[in-house]
């Protein structure tokens, strides 16, 4: 995104916006949002999100069983067992229970937790 906030300056800032009215306008509480977007960011099989989005649910109070649960969920209704990249994702996940992690996101999620 900074080569686009670079050089496309006004696609940048509807972005933001964009985020900005999604984040007005979300009918879920902070723990089911987040929950929502761990599980998105494995369907997607985004590593970095994965890792942020972990973290950013434990910071806003998901428990761990809920994350396993929503991580189980997803691999079984997405893969049925056929790929285990999430575990490796995931990998030592106690790193991303440290207050200072830093998943190297830029997606907005690092932003705000």
């Amino acid at each position: 995104m900074r080569f686009t906030r670079e050089y496309f300056r006004e696609y940048a800032e509807a972005i933001d916006e964009v985020e900005t009215v999604m984040d007005i306008e979300c009918p879920f509480d902070e723990k089911t949002r987040r929950l929502i977007a761990f599980a998105l960011a494995i369907k997607d099989r985004n590593e970095t999100a994965v890792k942020a989005q972990f973290n950013a649910a434990l910071k806003v109070g998901v428990k761990f069983k809920d994350l396993a649960y929503v991580a189980s969920m997803v691999e079984f209704e997405a893969t049925r067992f056929g790929n285990t990249w999430l575990h490796e994702a995931l990998g030592d996940w106690t790193q991303l229970t440290r207050d200072d992690y830093d998943s190297g996101c830029t997606c907005g999620v690092v932003r705000k937790y």
